[in-house]
């Protein structure tokens, strides 16, 4: 990467969008000597002289550049990208900048579901590891840093590599989600399985074996490939019988499911995938234990906030597609109060009809996408439509008994009333501590 970091002072480089991860971008490549324009659809609100700004849409001052480097949010397919595409104007990810200007040992997490706590799990388990990538440090923010870099990379980020190659990339599960970013369903399992397209016999491949989509993908690899499952022994890491196990050579166990701090039957999945990984790169099973019996979990996943009146109050504001509802759903036995909704990603409520069905004893259903909660679950509970947090955590008390849960996973992205996840997660909790005081 040497050659691409001393030929920046001589660069003229597009970033396309202003928010975490762009900024990033922009401040790397400036450090570099790089000239730098940073574009972006809205206002952008940074007091940087040296980088140049273009606000409330991209012009043709962008193709008067050498490279764009793309933030996540910016949609590939859009007419204007396209164009730059067809150009000849080198496009790369936030992610791609990050890796050419960084050195060292990679390991990359991507899934629908679990990223950001796989991540942060095995960064714990990796002692003086970096943190990066899509949990919200961008990796342009470590250039010229050499380390040992644990990273969450989505498919918006893989869409655009190159060069990106990790020492082990993981797969933790692929369900259908982002079809509104994605044109189908196959460039999305195409998007995840980038994240190994550079691999070669030296590195290794961690799939999910009890995933329809994921499992497929060990006809590709190029490395070595090893295996998570919660229904059998595979050679990589398995549970049974309430313990999780490593099996590189021969079975070791990790530790017992009740020794873990961890809520939910998808923390086995993301805490085999950590062990998995950490132990293939350091065989250091004792620091691997010690996260698993103390790690207590991240806020907004299946985040118990306390109980009012005998009601306990979940924050799973992170579950942003129907796929995450059903696996906190399988967390809880019966008696529970699932609050949906959010904006429309295109995705069908009906798998969750069945659990819904076992567990679940009203809805709660809010922002763009209620109406589509009750043409779709209506017939099998009732559904209550809530105008904000405060109303939900209302109808809840109101409604609900002594011995209930009220789940507030919504399955749906959080743009229709709030600015991400982590925004509608504390709104959600200030209304209940409001109640609860």
């Amino acid at each position: 990467m040497k050659g691409f970091k001393n030929s920046l002072g001589s660069k003229y480089i597009g970033v396309l969008g202003a928010g975490r991860s762009g900024k990033a971008a922009a401040l790397a490549l400036r450090k570099k000597g790089a000239k730098v324009l940073l574009s972006d659809k809205g206002n952008i609100k940074w007091n940087r002289r040296d980088i140049q700004k273009e606000e409330f849409g991209h012009t043709s001052r962008i193709f008067a550049t050498n490279m764009v480097v793309l933030s996540p949010s910016v949609i590939i397919h859009s007419p204007f990208i396209q164009r730059l595409i067809t150009s000849r104007i080198p496009v790369i990810s936030e992610l791609e900048l990050g890796y050419r200007l960084t050195e060292g040992a990679y390991i990359a997490i991507t899934g629908t579901n679990g990223k950001t706590t796989t991540t942060s799990l095995l960064n714990l388990m990796i002692p003086g590891s970096i943190k990066a990538g899509n949990i919200g440090i961008p990796l342009s923010t470590y250039a010229d840093r050499k380390g040992i870099f644990v990273l969450e990379v989505s498919s918006f980020q893989l869409m655009t590599i190159d060069t990106f190659k990790p020492d082990i990339a993981a797969i933790l599960n692929i369900e259908e989600d982002h079809l509104d970013w994605h044109k189908n369903m196959k460039e999305y399992i195409n998007a995840k399985a980038r994240i190994f397209e550079n691999q070669t016999d030296t590195d290794i491949l961690v799939l999910n074996f009890d995933d329809k989509h994921t499992l497929p993908l060990s006809k590709r690899a190029k490395g070595k490939v090893f295996f998570v499952s919660i229904k059998q022994r595979v050679k990589g890491a398995f549970y049974e019988n309430g313990t999780l196990f490593l099996n590189i050579d021969q079975p070791i166990k990790i530790i017992e499911e009740q020794e873990m701090l961890l809520r939910g039957f998808h923390n086995i999945y993301n805490a085999l995938f950590a062990s998995l990984c950490a132990y293939l790169y350091t065989q250091d099973i004792k620091q691997i234990r010690k996260v698993l019996r103390e790690f207590r979990g991240l806020p907004h996943r299946i985040e118990y906030l306390g109980e009012i009146k005998g009601i306990k109050f979940f924050n799973d504001s992170k579950g942003t597609n129907p796929h995450a509802v059903l696996w906190a759903l399988k967390s809880f036995k019966e008696n529970v109060i699932l609050v949906l909704g959010g904006e429309d990603k295109g995705l069908s409520f009906k798998l969750l009809r069945e659990e819904i069905k076992d567990k679940v004893k009203f809805i709660i259903a809010i922002g763009a996408t209620k109406e589509r909660v009750l043409e779709e679950l209506g017939d099998i509970k009732e559904v209550k439509f809530a105008r904000d947090m405060d109303e939900v955590v209302e109808l809840a008390l109101l409604h609900g008994q002594k011995g209930d849960t009220l789940l507030f996973s919504p399955g749906c992205s959080s743009f229709d009333m709030f600015k991400n996840y982590k925004e509608r997660g504390n709104a959600f909790r200030r209304s209940f501590q409001k109640k609860a005081q």
